[in-house]
C-alpha cells in the first residue's frame, strides 16, 4: 500500500450518484471505516439524498452538493473544503464533474475512477471492476487500494427513530394491525424505460389485495403522482397511498414497515432491500447483475429479450418489449413466494 494511502489520517470521500448508488456504497464505508479507525473521513453527496446517510455511523461530517450549483458556486464549494486539508481523497464516482471537484478541493494524495484525460488528475487511477454488482465494484476500490481486511456484510441504513414515529402513527391511522401484511409498490424510475406499465401495475394491486390480509400502499416522490393516480383509477379495489406525501426518511420507515417491496429499478428497492425488507425488482433496460437490490430475499423479475439490457434512457426499437411483455401472474408467483416464507 502507498505511504500516503497507509498513514492518512484526514479523508474525503465523493459520491454524487444516484440514491441506489449511494446505498450501495454503504459497505465501502463501513470497511473504509473498519480500516481507518481513527481517520478523519468525510464526504460529498449529491444534496438530494443528504438523509439516506446523515446517519450513517462511520462519517465525521456530510457536504451536500448540488448538481444545479453553476461554475462559481461549484468552485466556492471546493475551495471551502480545501480548507479542510485532507490527505487522502477517493472519488468512486468517476464522473468528469466529480474529478473537477476533487482536482479543486487537491487533497494530498488522490484515487478514484476516472476516464480520458482526468486520470491524469489523480495520483492513482482506477478501472471499475466489470461483470459484477456495484457494491463488489466499491469494494475492489477498497482492494486496489491495498486494503485486505474486508468484510461482506452487506447494505447498511438507520432509519431515524422520529421518521419511524411518524410513519407509525399513519399506519395506526389507516387501520394497519401487525397482522397486515403491507405490500409497498414503487412505480417511478429515473428512466421511463425503466417503468412496468401502468395496467400491469393496478393490475397487481387488485391481485395482491385479493390475498389475506394484504394491503397495497403506493410510494414515490411527487414526480410519481400523476402515474399513480391514473393505476389507481384503473383498479377495482382501494390501495393506500403515499405518493409525494413523505420525506425520503419517511420513505425510508415505510419501507421497513412493508412485507414485501416490489418496484421498477430505481432507489427506493434498494433502501428497502438495505432496511430488510424483501423485494421484487422489475428489470427492463438496465443490468440486474449490476444493479439488483443486494442480498438475501430479493428476487428479480425480467424478460428474456436478446436485446436487454441496453442501458437506454429511449428503447432504441420502439417497442419497449422488456417492460411490456412482462406478466403480472410472473410478478404474483414471486410475491406468493417472499410472503409465505414470512
Amino acid at each position: 500500500m502507498n505511504k500516503q494511502v497507509a498513514q492518512a489520517k484526514n479523508i474525503l470521500v465523493i459520491n454524487l450518484l444516484y440514491l441506489g448508488d449511494l446505498v450501495f456504497s454503504t459497505p465501502f464505508l463501513r470497511n473504509l471505516r473498519k480500516n481507518y479507525p481513527t481517520a478523519k473521513i468525510d464526504m460529498v453527496v449529491n444534496t438530494n439524498f443528504l438523509k439516506v446517510v446523515e446517519n450513517n455511523p462511520y462519517l465525521n461530517d456530510l457536504y451536500p452538493y448540488s448538481k444545479s450549483y453553476n461554475l462559481k458556486e461549484s468552485i466556492a464549494f471546493a475551495l471551502r473544503l480545501k480548507k479542510n486539508h485532507y490527505d487522502l481523497g477517493l472519488n468512486i464516482h468517476g464522473s468528469l464533474r466529480s474529478n473537477l471537484l476533487l482536482s479543486l478541493i487537491n487533497p494530498g494524495y488522490k484515487v478514484g475512477f476516472a476516464h480520458g484525460i482526468m486520470k491524469f488528475t489523480l495520483n492513482r487511477s482506477l478501472q471499475p471492476l466489470n461483470g459484477c454488482h456495484m457494491v463488489d465494484v466499491y469494494l475492489q476500490f477498497l482492494r486496489d487500494m491495498g486494503i485486505t481486511n474486508i468484510d461482506d456484510q452487506g447494505l447498511e441504513l438507520t432509519v431515524p427513530k422520529s421518521a419511524l414515529k411518524k410513519i407509525e402513527l399513519f399506519l395506526e391511522k389507516n387501520k394497519i394491525t401487525r397482522e397486515t401484511r403491507l405490500i409497498g409498490l414503487n412505480t417511478g424510475g429515473t428512466w421511463k424505460t425503466k417503468r412496468w406499465t401502468v395496467e400491469g401495475f393496478a393490475q397487481l394491486a387488485d391481485e395482491l389485495q385479493s390475498i389475506d390480509h394484504c394491503q397495497v400502499v403506493f410510494l414515490g416522490g411527487p414526480g410519481d403522482l400523476p402515474r399513480v393516480k391514473s393505476i389507481i383509477g384503473l383498479m377495482k379495489t382501494t390501495p393506500l397511498m403515499t405518493t409525494g406525501q413523505t420525506s425520503l426518511t419517511e420513505l425510508m420507515a415505510l419501507l421497513e414497515k412493508c412485507s414485501l417491496v416490489i418496484s421498477n429499478d430505481s432507489g427506493p428497492v434498494h433502501i428497502a432491500a438495505a432496511v430488510g425488507t424483501p423485494t421484487i425488482t422489475i428489470f427492463g433496460p438496465s443490468d440486474e447483475i449490476k444493479y439488483r437490490p443486494y442480498g438475501k430475499n430479493n428476487l428479480v423479475v425480467k424478460s428474456n429479450l436478446a436485446c436487454r439490457p441496453c442501458g437506454k434512457h429511449e428503447c432504441p426499437l420502439k417497442h419497449h418489449k422488456c417492460m411490456v411483455d412482462i406478466k403480472t401472474e410472473k410478478i404474483l408467483q414471486k410475491a406468493q413466494l417472499l410472503l409465505e416464507a414470512r
